[in-house]
């Protein structure tokens, strides 16, 4: 099981091993170096950093350089590094399906594999993919985009614990290159509530109190900011957020 690779990249994400964004960047990815995956067995999307550690973890190795784990994005680069010892030059946590602006990064199991990556000392970039449900969708252009960004910004020098949250838009061309924009993210929260859902048991035993909700809201309609990442990524831009995984002193 140990496999002790020396590799390029490693990969990880938080919408599962078999997600169509993952696949086209490790696709991508692998046309310009060596590449591991280390990538939860299922979907974890909105885990934040959680970590496992009171249960067992579960890792069953896919081929020669994948591995799927049942955990969290976090956990998979712990187990990846520490237990596999893969050592990469790079850590890339994506393509994500869906945007990770703003206040996202908070709530984004995709930012918190990069942010994993940038405690332990390594280069990191999480990627994340823009989504309209008007426009369709393009994986294979989506991780060529993401190479691009990682291409522009590898050799920029990050403070140690520093990593990237690159955010790719939705544009009418299929073109490649997209200009990039350097920018802070939205302090604006997106406006949500709760709608009363169909009781979804059919337990006898629930109390004539308990309720059903659905967490519902436009990502669209989000409050936006000129010049920081909302704005610039619906705008057509690559969006580039340096953030740091250490704590200010207040």
């Amino acid at each position: 099981m140990l496999s002790g690779l020396d590799v390029d990249f490693l990969l990880t994400n938080d919408d599962g091993i078999d997600a169509l964004g993952l696949q086209a960047l490790g696709q991508a990815i692998g046309a310009i170096g060596s590449m591991a995956i280390v990538a939860p067995d299922t979907v974890r999307s909105c885990c934040s950093h959680a970590v496992t550690t009171a249960e067992a973890l579960q890792i069953v190795q896919v081929n020669s350089v994948s591995w799927k784990v049942s955990g969290t994005p976090a956990d998979c680069i712990r187990v990846a590094i520490k237990h596999l010892q893969i050592r990469p030059k790079w850590v890339l946590s994506g393509v994500n399906e869906g945007g990770n602006l703003g206040v996202d990064i908070h709530y984004s199991g995709t930012v918190a594999g990069a942010r994993e990556a940038a405690l332990m000392g390594l280069r990191s970039m999480a990627l994340s993919q823009y989504l309209r449900r008007d426009r369709p969708r393009d994986w294979n252009l989506s991780a060529l985009r993401a190479v691009q960004a990682w291409t522009i910004l590898q050799a920029v020098e990050l403070e140690p614990t520093e990593f990237w949250n690159i955010n790719l838009p939705v544009v009418e061309h299929a073109g490649v290159e997209l200009p990039l924009t350097h920018c802070n993210p939205e302090p604006q929260m997106l406006d949500y509530d709760f709608a009363c859902v169909q009781d979804e048991s059919s337990d006898p035993g629930l109390s004539d109190q308990t309720q059903w909700v659905k967490y519902r809201s436009n990502y669209q309609d989000r409050p936006r900011s000129e010049s920081l990442d909302v704005a610039k990524c619906f705008s057509g831009h690559i969006t580039a957020t340096r953030l740091s995984s250490r704590f200010k002193q207040l």
